[in-house]
Protein backbone atom coordinates (compact mmCIF):
# COMPACT_ATOMS: atom_id res chain seq x y z
CA UNK A 1 0.00 0.00 0.00
CA UNK A 2 3.02 2.21 0.37
CA UNK A 3 2.79 3.04 -3.52
CA UNK A 4 -0.85 3.78 -3.34
CA UNK A 5 0.21 6.09 -0.18
CA UNK A 6 2.91 7.71 -2.33
CA UNK A 7 0.28 8.63 -5.33
CA UNK A 8 -1.93 10.24 -3.36
CA UNK A 9 1.32 12.48 -2.14
CA UNK A 10 2.29 13.42 -5.69
CA UNK A 11 -1.73 14.82 -5.75
CA UNK A 12 -0.91 16.89 -2.03
CA UNK A 13 2.22 18.48 -3.73
CA UNK A 14 0.77 19.38 -6.64
CA UNK A 15 -2.57 20.49 -4.18
CA UNK A 16 -0.18 22.40 -2.06
CA UNK A 17 1.53 23.90 -4.52
CA UNK A 18 -1.36 25.34 -5.98
CA UNK A 19 -3.54 26.11 -3.82
CA UNK A 20 -1.20 27.30 -1.08
CA UNK A 21 1.53 28.65 -3.20
CA UNK A 22 -0.06 29.78 -5.94
CA UNK A 23 1.78 27.86 -8.40
CA UNK A 24 0.22 27.99 -12.00
CA UNK A 25 -0.77 24.67 -13.56
CA UNK A 26 0.82 24.31 -16.88
CA UNK A 27 0.35 20.94 -17.76
CA UNK A 28 -0.68 17.62 -15.75
CA UNK A 29 -0.67 14.43 -17.68
CA UNK A 30 -0.69 10.68 -16.12
CA UNK A 31 2.41 11.00 -13.42
CA UNK A 32 3.60 14.44 -14.63
CA UNK A 33 2.89 17.57 -13.70
CA UNK A 34 4.74 21.00 -14.81
CA UNK A 35 4.18 24.08 -12.76
CA UNK A 36 5.33 27.98 -12.83
CA UNK A 37 6.14 29.76 -10.03
CA UNK A 38 5.36 33.69 -11.74
CA UNK A 39 6.15 35.42 -8.79
CA UNK A 40 10.21 34.31 -8.83
CA UNK A 41 12.72 35.91 -10.77
CA UNK A 42 13.95 34.16 -12.54
CA UNK A 43 11.01 32.36 -13.30
CA UNK A 44 10.97 29.00 -11.87
CA UNK A 45 9.14 25.93 -12.93
CA UNK A 46 8.75 23.25 -11.05
CA UNK A 47 7.96 19.59 -12.87
CA UNK A 48 6.76 17.23 -10.81
CA UNK A 49 7.06 13.09 -11.95
CA UNK A 50 5.72 10.48 -9.76
CA UNK A 51 7.87 7.33 -10.84
CA UNK A 52 9.28 4.71 -8.51
CA UNK A 53 13.06 4.83 -9.37
CA UNK A 54 15.06 1.89 -9.26
CA UNK A 55 18.22 2.64 -10.73
CA UNK A 56 20.26 5.51 -11.93
CA UNK A 57 20.55 4.92 -15.51
CA UNK A 58 17.11 5.34 -16.03
CA UNK A 59 17.00 8.79 -13.18
CA UNK A 60 19.91 9.88 -15.73
CA UNK A 61 18.21 9.47 -19.55
CA UNK A 62 15.03 11.50 -17.83
CA UNK A 63 17.10 14.12 -16.54
CA UNK A 64 19.30 14.97 -19.54
CA UNK A 65 15.98 14.58 -21.46
CA UNK A 66 13.98 17.26 -19.31
CA UNK A 67 16.66 19.33 -19.26
CA UNK A 68 15.55 20.24 -23.37
CA UNK A 69 12.43 19.83 -22.45
CA UNK A 70 12.76 22.84 -20.19
CA UNK A 71 14.85 25.23 -22.61
CA UNK A 72 11.87 24.57 -25.26
CA UNK A 73 9.23 25.52 -22.69
CA UNK A 74 11.29 28.48 -21.67
CA UNK A 75 11.57 29.45 -25.72
CA UNK A 76 7.75 29.25 -26.04
CA UNK A 77 7.22 31.82 -22.98
CA UNK A 78 9.53 34.06 -23.90
CA UNK A 79 11.93 33.90 -20.83
CA UNK A 80 15.11 35.01 -20.88
CA UNK A 81 15.95 33.28 -18.26
CA UNK A 82 14.25 30.18 -16.43
CA UNK A 83 14.87 27.92 -13.33
CA UNK A 84 13.67 24.33 -13.48
CA UNK A 85 13.42 21.62 -11.36
CA UNK A 86 13.04 18.09 -11.80
CA UNK A 87 11.10 16.68 -8.59
CA UNK A 88 10.40 12.76 -8.30
CA UNK A 89 8.37 11.59 -5.60
CA UNK A 90 9.27 7.72 -5.63
CA UNK A 91 8.97 5.22 -2.55
CA UNK A 92 12.40 4.44 -2.38
CA UNK A 93 15.60 6.33 -3.61
CA UNK A 94 17.97 4.26 -6.41
CA UNK A 95 19.72 1.30 -5.14
CA UNK A 96 22.67 2.51 -7.25
CA UNK A 97 24.44 5.99 -6.48
CA UNK A 98 22.57 8.69 -7.54
CA UNK A 99 23.85 11.62 -5.76
CA UNK A 100 25.90 13.33 -8.96
CA UNK A 101 22.24 13.43 -10.79
CA UNK A 102 21.59 16.39 -8.12
CA UNK A 103 24.05 18.91 -9.49
CA UNK A 104 22.46 21.47 -11.96
CA UNK A 105 22.71 21.22 -15.72
CA UNK A 106 22.70 23.79 -18.00
CA UNK A 107 20.46 23.65 -21.46
CA UNK A 108 23.13 25.25 -23.55
CA UNK A 109 26.47 27.44 -22.77
CA UNK A 110 24.63 30.99 -22.13
CA UNK A 111 22.88 29.21 -18.93
CA UNK A 112 19.33 30.45 -19.94
CA UNK A 113 18.24 27.47 -18.14
CA UNK A 114 19.51 25.63 -15.47
CA UNK A 115 18.08 22.36 -14.19
CA UNK A 116 17.93 21.36 -10.67
CA UNK A 117 16.94 17.71 -9.46
CA UNK A 118 15.34 16.14 -6.02
CA UNK A 119 13.92 13.13 -5.26
CA UNK A 120 11.46 12.71 -2.26
CA UNK A 121 11.05 9.21 -1.03
CA UNK A 122 8.23 7.98 1.26
CA UNK A 123 10.07 8.04 3.96
CA UNK A 124 11.36 11.48 4.00
CA UNK A 125 7.79 12.87 3.51
CA UNK A 126 6.60 10.83 6.36
CA UNK A 127 9.17 12.02 8.55
CA UNK A 128 8.49 15.70 8.84
CA UNK A 129 8.58 18.75 6.90
CA UNK A 130 10.21 18.27 3.42
CA UNK A 131 12.20 21.17 1.82
CA UNK A 132 13.52 20.92 -1.67
CA UNK A 133 15.84 23.80 -2.33
CA UNK A 134 14.14 25.96 0.29
CA UNK A 135 10.66 25.06 -1.33
CA UNK A 136 8.60 23.37 1.99
CA UNK A 137 6.54 20.75 0.85
CA UNK A 138 3.92 19.17 2.56
CA UNK A 139 3.98 15.59 4.83
CA UNK A 140 2.63 12.76 3.75
CA UNK A 141 -0.31 11.20 5.64
CA UNK A 142 -0.35 7.67 6.75
CA UNK A 143 -4.36 6.68 5.66
CA UNK A 144 -5.40 2.57 6.77
CA UNK A 145 -7.19 1.58 4.04
CA UNK A 146 -7.38 1.57 -0.30
CA UNK A 147 -10.47 2.99 -0.04
CA UNK A 148 -9.33 6.08 2.17
CA UNK A 149 -6.47 6.60 -0.31
CA UNK A 150 -8.85 6.12 -3.35
CA UNK A 151 -10.85 9.01 -1.86
CA UNK A 152 -8.57 11.27 -1.06
CA UNK A 153 -6.32 11.34 -4.17
CA UNK A 154 -10.31 11.79 -6.37
CA UNK A 155 -11.01 14.79 -3.80
CA UNK A 156 -7.45 16.23 -4.61
CA UNK A 157 -7.17 15.44 -8.16
CA UNK A 158 -10.89 17.57 -8.30
CA UNK A 159 -9.94 20.20 -6.38
CA UNK A 160 -6.49 20.76 -8.62
CA UNK A 161 -8.89 20.42 -11.73
CA UNK A 162 -11.14 22.76 -10.30
CA UNK A 163 -8.67 25.46 -9.07
CA UNK A 164 -6.92 24.96 -12.72
CA UNK A 165 -10.28 25.56 -14.56
CA UNK A 166 -11.00 28.86 -12.25
CA UNK A 167 -7.79 30.50 -12.95
CA UNK A 168 -8.17 29.68 -16.03
CA UNK A 169 -11.91 30.85 -16.75
CA UNK A 170 -10.88 34.33 -14.90
CA UNK A 171 -8.15 34.96 -17.02
CA UNK A 172 -9.94 34.14 -20.48
CA UNK A 173 -12.75 36.65 -18.94
CA UNK A 174 -10.23 39.51 -19.06
CA UNK A 175 -9.84 39.16 -22.45
CA UNK A 176 -13.35 38.30 -23.08
CA UNK A 177 -15.68 40.45 -21.04
CA UNK A 178 -17.96 42.14 -23.85
CA UNK A 179 -18.57 41.43 -27.64
CA UNK A 180 -16.98 44.11 -30.00
CA UNK A 181 -19.94 45.85 -31.41
CA UNK A 182 -19.10 49.65 -31.46
CA UNK A 183 -16.01 49.08 -33.41
CA UNK A 184 -18.08 47.89 -36.33
CA UNK A 185 -19.93 51.14 -36.02
CA UNK A 186 -16.71 53.32 -36.27
CA UNK A 187 -15.48 51.05 -39.10
CA UNK A 188 -18.54 52.09 -41.22
CA UNK A 189 -18.57 56.01 -40.25
CA UNK A 190 -14.97 55.82 -41.51
CA UNK A 191 -15.80 54.20 -44.33
CA UNK A 192 -18.67 56.52 -44.99
CA UNK A 193 -16.43 59.43 -44.63
CA UNK A 194 -13.70 57.87 -46.88
CA UNK A 195 -16.71 57.90 -49.56
CA UNK A 196 -17.89 61.61 -49.10
CA UNK A 197 -14.28 63.03 -49.79
CA UNK A 198 -13.28 61.18 -52.70
CA UNK A 199 -17.09 62.17 -54.29
CA UNK A 200 -15.96 65.78 -53.64
CA UNK A 201 -13.06 66.32 -54.83
CA UNK A 202 -10.66 63.36 -53.42
CA UNK A 203 -9.27 62.18 -50.11
CA UNK A 204 -5.79 63.44 -50.69
CA UNK A 205 -7.28 67.19 -51.64
CA UNK A 206 -5.98 69.44 -49.26
CA UNK A 207 -8.72 72.05 -49.75
CA UNK A 208 -11.20 68.80 -49.46
CA UNK A 209 -9.99 67.62 -46.60
CA UNK A 210 -9.66 70.91 -44.41
CA UNK A 211 -13.47 71.58 -45.96
CA UNK A 212 -14.79 67.96 -44.31
CA UNK A 213 -12.97 68.46 -40.65
CA UNK A 214 -9.16 68.00 -41.20
CA UNK A 215 -7.11 69.34 -38.62
CA UNK A 216 -5.92 72.19 -39.75
CA UNK A 217 -4.24 74.72 -37.62
CA UNK A 218 -5.56 78.30 -38.32
CA UNK A 219 -8.91 77.11 -38.46
CA UNK A 220 -8.58 75.75 -34.92
CA UNK A 221 -6.89 79.08 -33.48
CA UNK A 222 -10.05 80.84 -34.87
CA UNK A 223 -12.21 78.63 -32.59
CA UNK A 224 -13.08 74.93 -34.72
CA UNK A 225 -12.29 73.17 -31.59
CA UNK A 226 -14.64 70.38 -33.50
CA UNK A 227 -12.14 69.17 -35.54
CA UNK A 228 -10.04 67.67 -33.12
CA UNK A 229 -12.45 65.14 -33.08
CA UNK A 230 -13.49 65.47 -36.53
CA UNK A 231 -9.89 64.98 -37.95
CA UNK A 232 -10.32 61.14 -36.94
CA UNK A 233 -12.71 59.96 -39.11
CA UNK A 234 -10.92 61.23 -42.37
CA UNK A 235 -8.13 59.49 -44.11
CA UNK A 236 -5.62 60.64 -47.13
CA UNK A 237 -5.72 57.87 -49.80
CA UNK A 238 -7.02 54.29 -49.60
CA UNK A 239 -3.70 53.16 -48.34
CA UNK A 240 -4.02 55.25 -45.09
CA UNK A 241 -7.67 53.93 -44.75
CA UNK A 242 -7.02 50.59 -45.34
CA UNK A 243 -3.93 50.10 -43.26
CA UNK A 244 -5.68 51.99 -40.19
CA UNK A 245 -9.10 50.27 -41.17
CA UNK A 246 -7.29 46.81 -40.44
CA UNK A 247 -5.29 48.26 -37.01
CA UNK A 248 -8.65 49.87 -35.65
CA UNK A 249 -10.41 46.20 -36.37
CA UNK A 250 -7.51 44.04 -33.86
CA UNK A 251 -6.87 46.75 -31.92
CA UNK A 252 -9.88 48.20 -31.39
CA UNK A 253 -12.11 44.86 -31.29
CA UNK A 254 -9.48 43.31 -28.85
CA UNK A 255 -9.90 46.85 -26.46
CA UNK A 256 -13.52 46.84 -26.73
CA UNK A 257 -13.78 42.82 -25.79
CA UNK A 258 -11.51 43.86 -22.55
CA UNK A 259 -13.18 46.77 -21.53
CA UNK A 260 -16.61 46.91 -22.44
CA UNK A 261 -18.17 48.94 -25.10
CA UNK A 262 -18.81 51.90 -22.71
CA UNK A 263 -14.62 51.89 -21.81
CA UNK A 264 -13.74 51.88 -25.15
CA UNK A 265 -15.61 54.69 -26.36
CA UNK A 266 -13.96 56.66 -23.88
CA UNK A 267 -10.46 55.37 -24.37
CA UNK A 268 -11.15 55.92 -28.37
CA UNK A 269 -12.30 59.54 -27.98
CA UNK A 270 -10.19 60.81 -25.53
CA UNK A 271 -7.15 59.29 -27.01
CA UNK A 272 -7.66 60.43 -30.54
CA UNK A 273 -8.55 63.72 -29.31
CA UNK A 274 -5.37 63.67 -27.41
CA UNK A 275 -3.45 62.52 -30.19
CA UNK A 276 -5.54 65.20 -32.36
CA UNK A 277 -4.07 68.04 -29.72
CA UNK A 278 -0.85 66.88 -30.14
CA UNK A 279 -0.57 67.51 -33.26
CA UNK A 280 -1.90 71.07 -33.15
CA UNK A 281 0.96 71.56 -31.04
CA UNK A 282 3.83 70.00 -33.11
CA UNK A 283 3.12 69.74 -36.50
CA UNK A 284 1.79 72.81 -39.05
CA UNK A 285 0.53 69.96 -41.61
CA UNK A 286 -2.96 69.15 -42.43
CA UNK A 287 -3.56 65.72 -40.64
CA UNK A 288 -6.38 63.71 -40.63
CA UNK A 289 -6.68 59.56 -39.57
CA UNK A 290 -7.59 57.64 -36.64
CA UNK A 291 -4.07 57.08 -35.80
CA UNK A 292 -3.80 58.62 -32.44
CA UNK A 293 -7.48 56.23 -31.34
CA UNK A 294 -5.29 53.33 -32.58
CA UNK A 295 -2.66 54.11 -30.71
CA UNK A 296 -4.55 54.60 -27.50
CA UNK A 297 -5.45 51.42 -28.17
CA UNK A 298 -1.85 50.24 -27.45
CA UNK A 299 -2.12 52.43 -24.44
CA UNK A 300 -5.14 50.70 -23.65
CA UNK A 301 -3.60 47.04 -24.01
CA UNK A 302 -0.21 48.58 -21.73
CA UNK A 303 -2.13 49.71 -18.74
CA UNK A 304 -3.45 46.16 -18.40
CA UNK A 305 -0.20 45.28 -18.57
CA UNK A 306 0.22 47.47 -15.46
CA UNK A 307 -2.89 45.53 -13.97
CA UNK A 308 -1.59 42.05 -15.31
CA UNK A 309 2.28 41.86 -15.57
CA UNK A 310 2.32 38.60 -15.34
CA UNK A 311 -0.84 37.73 -17.60
CA UNK A 312 0.63 40.39 -20.05
CA UNK A 313 3.87 39.03 -20.87
CA UNK A 314 2.61 35.22 -20.72
CA UNK A 315 -0.23 36.13 -23.65
CA UNK A 316 0.42 39.34 -26.04
CA UNK A 317 2.92 41.52 -24.06
CA UNK A 318 6.16 41.07 -25.85
CA UNK A 319 4.86 40.77 -29.24
CA UNK A 320 2.69 44.15 -28.62
CA UNK A 321 5.67 45.64 -27.57
CA UNK A 322 7.46 44.79 -30.50
CA UNK A 323 4.96 45.84 -33.00
CA UNK A 324 4.28 49.73 -31.12
CA UNK A 325 8.13 50.17 -30.74
CA UNK A 326 8.00 49.35 -34.87
CA UNK A 327 5.51 51.39 -35.60
CA UNK A 328 7.11 53.91 -33.34
CA UNK A 329 10.47 54.12 -35.24
CA UNK A 330 9.08 53.76 -38.53
CA UNK A 331 7.25 57.15 -37.66
CA UNK A 332 10.30 58.81 -36.63
CA UNK A 333 12.35 57.60 -39.78
CA UNK A 334 9.58 58.03 -42.51
CA UNK A 335 8.85 61.51 -43.17
CA UNK A 336 5.26 63.11 -43.09
CA UNK A 337 3.96 60.47 -40.37
CA UNK A 338 2.77 62.66 -38.04
CA UNK A 339 4.30 61.48 -34.68
CA UNK A 340 2.74 63.86 -32.65
CA UNK A 341 -0.51 62.71 -33.29
CA UNK A 342 0.63 59.05 -32.63
CA UNK A 343 2.67 59.47 -29.36
CA UNK A 344 -0.33 61.42 -28.11
CA UNK A 345 -2.75 59.06 -29.00
CA UNK A 346 -0.56 56.38 -26.80
CA UNK A 347 -0.34 58.69 -24.13
CA UNK A 348 -4.11 59.78 -24.18
CA UNK A 349 -5.00 55.85 -24.33
CA UNK A 350 -2.96 55.09 -21.20
CA UNK A 351 -4.36 57.66 -19.21
CA UNK A 352 -7.92 57.51 -20.62
CA UNK A 353 -7.62 53.40 -19.74
CA UNK A 354 -6.89 54.88 -15.94
CA UNK A 355 -10.01 56.57 -15.60
CA UNK A 356 -12.14 54.39 -16.55
CA UNK A 357 -10.43 51.39 -15.42
CA UNK A 358 -10.51 47.20 -16.27
CA UNK A 359 -14.03 46.04 -15.64
CA UNK A 360 -14.72 44.05 -12.40
CA UNK A 361 -11.75 46.01 -10.50
CA UNK A 362 -12.04 47.95 -7.59
CA UNK A 363 -12.23 51.49 -7.92
CA UNK A 364 -9.01 53.72 -7.17
CA UNK A 365 -7.94 57.25 -6.81
CA UNK A 366 -5.49 57.12 -9.15
CA UNK A 367 -8.59 57.29 -11.59
CA UNK A 368 -9.51 60.84 -10.23
CA UNK A 369 -5.68 61.80 -10.32
CA UNK A 370 -5.67 60.19 -14.23
CA UNK A 371 -8.57 62.35 -14.96
CA UNK A 372 -7.15 65.80 -13.90
CA UNK A 373 -3.75 64.55 -15.61
CA UNK A 374 -5.82 63.68 -18.83
CA UNK A 375 -7.40 67.39 -18.58
CA UNK A 376 -4.48 68.95 -17.60
CA UNK A 377 -2.23 67.62 -20.58
CA UNK A 378 -4.86 68.03 -23.18
CA UNK A 379 -5.38 71.54 -22.03
CA UNK A 380 -1.41 72.45 -21.88
CA UNK A 381 -1.19 70.83 -25.52
CA UNK A 382 -3.64 73.03 -26.97
CA UNK A 383 -2.11 76.28 -25.12
CA UNK A 384 0.74 75.33 -26.64
CA UNK A 385 -0.08 74.85 -29.68
CA UNK A 386 -1.78 78.66 -29.88
CA UNK A 387 2.00 79.72 -29.40
CA UNK A 388 4.35 77.55 -31.09
CA UNK A 389 5.58 79.75 -33.64
CA UNK A 390 8.09 76.68 -35.30
CA UNK A 391 4.95 75.15 -36.60
CA UNK A 392 3.00 77.47 -38.79
CA UNK A 393 3.04 78.90 -41.51
CA UNK A 394 4.15 75.68 -43.48
CA UNK A 395 5.52 77.24 -46.77
CA UNK A 396 4.96 73.60 -48.31
CA UNK A 397 1.47 73.27 -46.45
CA UNK A 398 0.38 76.72 -48.46
CA UNK A 399 2.05 75.82 -51.39
CA UNK A 400 -0.19 72.90 -51.72
CA UNK A 401 -3.33 75.17 -50.83
CA UNK A 402 -2.00 77.98 -53.39
CA UNK A 403 -1.88 74.75 -56.04
CA UNK A 404 -5.16 73.63 -55.99
CA UNK A 405 -7.13 76.86 -55.36
CA UNK A 406 -5.17 77.84 -58.47
CA UNK A 407 -6.48 74.05 -60.36
CA UNK A 408 -9.89 75.19 -59.62
CA UNK A 409 -9.42 78.75 -61.25
CA UNK A 410 -10.31 80.57 -57.87
CA UNK A 411 -6.64 82.69 -58.31
CA UNK A 412 -7.40 85.40 -55.63
CA UNK A 413 -7.93 83.03 -52.81
CA UNK A 414 -4.58 81.00 -54.10
CA UNK A 415 -2.82 84.43 -54.34
CA UNK A 416 -2.35 84.97 -50.26
CA UNK A 417 -1.48 81.33 -49.85
CA UNK A 418 1.21 81.56 -52.83
CA UNK A 419 2.87 84.60 -51.62
CA UNK A 420 3.27 83.24 -47.77
CA UNK A 421 4.77 80.03 -49.67
CA UNK A 422 7.09 82.11 -50.95
CA UNK A 423 8.13 84.31 -48.37
CA UNK A 424 8.57 80.96 -45.94
CA UNK A 425 9.60 78.42 -48.59
CA UNK A 426 13.61 80.02 -49.54
CA UNK A 427 14.45 76.44 -51.39
CA UNK A 428 11.09 75.70 -52.40
CA UNK A 429 11.32 77.04 -56.48
CA UNK A 430 7.77 75.79 -56.81
CA UNK A 431 6.53 78.42 -54.93
CA UNK A 432 7.52 81.56 -56.94
CA UNK A 433 6.73 79.71 -60.14
CA UNK A 434 3.12 79.06 -59.11
CA UNK A 435 3.14 82.90 -57.40
CA UNK A 436 4.31 83.88 -60.97
CA UNK A 437 1.46 82.42 -62.84
CA UNK A 438 -0.87 84.09 -60.37
CA UNK A 439 0.56 87.66 -60.84
CA UNK A 440 0.48 86.79 -64.55
CA UNK A 441 -3.15 86.29 -64.45
CA UNK A 442 -3.51 89.69 -62.20
CA UNK A 443 -1.99 91.00 -65.57
CA UNK A 444 1.20 91.84 -63.09
CA UNK A 445 3.85 90.52 -65.90
CA UNK A 446 6.94 92.41 -64.23
CA UNK A 447 6.33 91.01 -60.90
CA UNK A 448 5.98 87.65 -62.83
CA UNK A 449 9.08 88.36 -64.87
CA UNK A 450 11.14 88.87 -61.61
CA UNK A 451 9.88 85.51 -59.93
CA UNK A 452 10.16 83.52 -62.80
CA UNK A 453 14.09 84.30 -62.91
CA UNK A 454 14.77 83.84 -59.13
CA UNK A 455 13.19 80.32 -59.87
CA UNK A 456 15.87 79.84 -62.80
CA UNK A 457 18.18 81.36 -60.78
CA UNK A 458 17.39 78.91 -57.62
CA UNK A 459 16.84 75.44 -60.16
CA UNK A 460 18.36 76.74 -64.04
CA UNK A 461 16.48 73.25 -65.12
CA UNK A 462 13.15 74.07 -64.06
CA UNK A 463 12.20 74.19 -68.46
CA UNK A 464 8.48 74.85 -67.28
CA UNK A 465 10.11 78.14 -65.73
CA UNK A 466 11.81 78.95 -68.61
CA UNK A 467 8.58 78.58 -70.88
CA UNK A 468 6.65 80.71 -69.17
CA UNK A 469 8.82 83.29 -68.79
CA UNK A 470 9.17 83.02 -72.48
CA UNK A 471 4.67 84.17 -72.40
CA UNK A 472 5.57 86.79 -69.97
CA UNK A 473 8.43 88.00 -72.49
CA UNK A 474 5.65 87.97 -75.27
CA UNK A 475 2.76 90.02 -73.13
CA UNK A 476 5.76 92.36 -72.44
CA UNK A 477 6.64 92.44 -76.04
CA UNK A 478 10.37 91.29 -75.62
CA UNK A 479 10.20 88.91 -78.47
CA UNK A 480 13.92 87.84 -78.66
CA UNK A 481 14.07 87.52 -75.01
CA UNK A 482 11.04 84.85 -74.98
CA UNK A 483 12.74 83.39 -78.53
CA UNK A 484 16.08 82.62 -76.34
CA UNK A 485 13.90 81.17 -72.78
CA UNK A 486 11.82 79.22 -75.35
CA UNK A 487 15.19 77.66 -76.80
CA UNK A 488 16.43 76.55 -72.86
CA UNK A 489 13.48 75.06 -72.44
CA UNK A 490 13.11 73.18 -75.62
CA UNK A 491 16.69 72.08 -74.98
CA UNK A 492 15.72 71.19 -71.32
CA UNK A 493 12.46 69.35 -72.63
CA UNK A 494 12.69 68.30 -76.23
CA UNK A 495 9.88 66.23 -76.10
CA UNK A 496 7.24 68.88 -75.45
CA UNK A 497 5.31 69.74 -78.60
CA UNK A 498 3.70 72.86 -77.02
CA UNK A 499 7.39 73.96 -76.97
CA UNK A 500 7.94 73.26 -80.39
CA UNK A 501 4.92 75.14 -81.47
CA UNK A 502 5.20 78.58 -79.39
CA UNK A 503 8.74 78.72 -80.84
CA UNK A 504 7.43 77.92 -84.49
CA UNK A 505 4.91 80.88 -83.92
CA UNK A 506 8.11 83.37 -83.16
CA UNK A 507 10.60 82.15 -85.84
CA UNK A 508 8.00 82.14 -88.53
CA UNK A 509 4.81 84.28 -87.79
CA UNK A 510 3.41 83.45 -91.38
CA UNK A 511 3.05 79.86 -90.05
Amino acid sequence: MEAEQHDAYYWKVIHYLMINQGYRLLQQEGNEAWLEDEESKPRRILRIVRADVDWANWLKRDIVDSVSRFEQLRRQLRLHELIGENLYISVYPPVDSWEELQKPLAANKQKKTTVYTSLVTREAASGGEVSVRGQMLPQATDMNSVEEIELTTRRLQREVAERAQKREREERQLFLFAKPRMIYVLLALIAVMYWTLEQNGGSTSVLTLIEFGAKYNPAIMQGEWWRLVSAMFLHIGFLHLFMNSLALFYLGGAVERMYGTGRFLVIYFIAGVFGSAASFAFNEQVAAGASGAIFGCFGALLYFGTIHKKLFFRTMGKSLLFVLGLNLIFGLTVPMIDNGAHVGGLIGGFLASAIVHLPKHAKSARQLGAFVLTVVSIGGLLAYGMINEQKAPSALLSLQIGQEYLQQEEVEKAYPFLQQAVENGADMPEAPFLLAYAEAMFGNYEEARQLLLEVIQQRSDFHQAHYNLALIYLELGETEEARASLERAIQLEPNEPMYEDLYEQITDPLT
